[in-house]
């Protein structure tokens, strides 16, 4: 899932709003703050729309248009603000090839199971940690 996705599925216009100072009503009504408004006219909900000034929108216009940023950091800062995990996509042949884990589990202990793995696997008093002492291994 890229940034694009991750913001627009996770975070609505309304919680952006709200998270970044502006006052939204019970009715998700607030006061537009690409023009000057008095009374509110803007709708926040998963997108946002002005009935005064014609502003319309996903979460992601709404930030961009807030902060004057571009659309792909504006994605990027709405992940950072509210933590959203997401792949950071780049084109085919750009880019350094990822490298290869360093080690082997073979390397980690004598019997070939890391701590990690113990870790995950669930440590103590079932089959992995049985398999670790069973091949005599004590660092399990």
């Amino acid at each position: 899932m890229n940034v694009f996705e991750a913001v627009k599925q996770s975070v609505t216009t309304r919680q952006a709003a709200e998270h970044y100072g502006i006052r939204v009503n019970r009715n998700g009504m607030a006061c537009c703050p690409f023009h000057n408004d008095k009374t509110p006219s803007m709708k926040l909900d998963k997108r946002f729309h002005c009935f005064g000034c014609g502003a319309d929108g996903d979460v992601i216009d709404f930030v961009a248009a807030l902060y004057g940023l571009g659309k792909k950091e504006a994605a990027a800062q709405l992940a950072s603000d509210f933590g959203l995990a997401y792949e950071d996509w780049k084109p085919p042949g750009r880019g350094s090839v990822s490298s290869p884990v360093r080690g082997s589990l073979a390397e980690a202990s004598p019997c070939g199971i890391s701590a990690g793995c113990a870790a995950v696997w669930g440590y103590g008093g079932n089959r992995f940690t049985d398999y670790g002492t069973w091949k005599g291994c004590d660092t399990v």
